[in-house]
């Protein structure tokens, strides 16, 4: 099972991704990439935080981008 790595940033912060997780195939990795901004959005510090700059990029086990998921707008 191919690892994909999930580095979350805006436009000046970077938080890379350093374990990886193990994913089916790319629709899995994407929907990880959801889970991941849905569990971020809804933290206790979340309001706090302008979402609308940030990403997840999902990477391959070489580090090659293969796409990039935005966060959406808050609705609240």
């Amino acid at each position: 099972m191919p690892r994909y790595f999930f580095d979350i940033m805006d436009s000046v912060q970077s938080v890379p991704d350093e374990a990886g997780l193990d994913c089916c195939d790319l629709g899995d990795a994407h929907q990880q990439a959801q889970t991941l901004i849905a569990d971020a959005m809804n933290g206790p510090e979340a309001t706090r935080i302008d979402w609308r700059a940030w990403r997840v990029e999902v990477r391959d086990e070489a580090r090659k981008l293969l796409f990039t998921v935005p966060f959406p707008p808050r609705t609240d």
